[in-house]
């Protein structure tokens, strides 16, 4: 089956729009009427829809979804919160690619084996000085033509939100202090022997389903960064002295 893109974002601009309100039961025969598309596109779409929280299912392996519309933005992106802690966030897209889902990847976005994934791959920095070496993982189906879109100077997550209706209602976060490795070492003008402070985030839909998997690793001698950043994660962090 070819990937219904389109119908996907025409979907979920009608429940955006309010034309499929919340709480209306919908089934695949429902929308593929409604679109004219075969009830395989239909129900693809749906499944998608699940997975960013726009509707759910109304028995675990029935065909009949509900409505639940687009769900309120729950925490304000790492872009954001950076600017409003009066530091100045930009970020440096390295790589964009689309690869198979492996291992921890696709366990992580519970994803069957061998499932499309982005890898996005970016340097993060503030006040033009590098903070973290980050790569992010989503599923393909959440955000189709996500390698053409500049986020440089914009928020990624305002992106999700805004162009694919990706609402990150939810985190799941893991702190822990590692040796860098040589990439750490080159993104983050690390000297040899750095350790380099590593967040593991998944993010989750409405419907709690994982939309985004991170790995982040940040320069741990940005003390203040960390704790405007990640007040949790600082506490692994030795401050520096007044």
């Amino acid at each position: 089956m070819d990937v219904p893109i389109e119908l996907q974002r025409q979907f979920e601009q009608a429940v955006a729009g309010g034309e499929y309100r919340p709480g209306l039961p919908v089934t695949a025969i429902d929308v593929a009427g409604r679109f004219g598309v075969p009830a395989e596109q239909a129900a693809y779409v749906l499944a998608v829809a699940q997975r960013k929280g726009l509707v759910d299912r109304l028995a675990e392996r029935g065909e009949s979804f509900v409505v639940l519309g687009v769900p309120q933005t729950a925490m304000d992106s790492v872009f954001t919160h950076t600017a409003k802690a009066g530091f100045k966030p930009t970020s440096l897209v390295r790589d964009v690619e689309i690869e198979p889902a492996r291992g921890i990847v696709a366990d992580k976005l519970c994803l069957a084996e061998g499932s499309q994934v982005y890898r996005y791959v970016r340097t993060r920095y503030v006040d033009g000085q590098p903070l973290a070496n980050q790569i992010n993982y989503m599923p393909v189906e959440v955000c189709p033509g996500l390698e053409h879109d500049d986020v440089s100077r914009y928020s990624f997550q305002k992106l999700l939100e805004e162009k694919y209706r990706t609402i990150l209602v939810a985190m799941e976060e893991r702190f822990v202090l590692v040796p860098a490795t040589d990439e750490d070492r080159r993104v983050l003008e690390l000297p040899e022997g750095s350790a380099v402070l590593v967040i593991e985030r998944l993010a989750l839909s409405a419907t709690r389903w994982p939309l985004v998997w991170a790995n982040i690793r940040i320069r741990p001698d940005r003390y203040s960064y960390v704790a405007a950043l990640w007040p949790a994660a600082a506490q692994l962090l030795k401050a520096p002295e007044p």
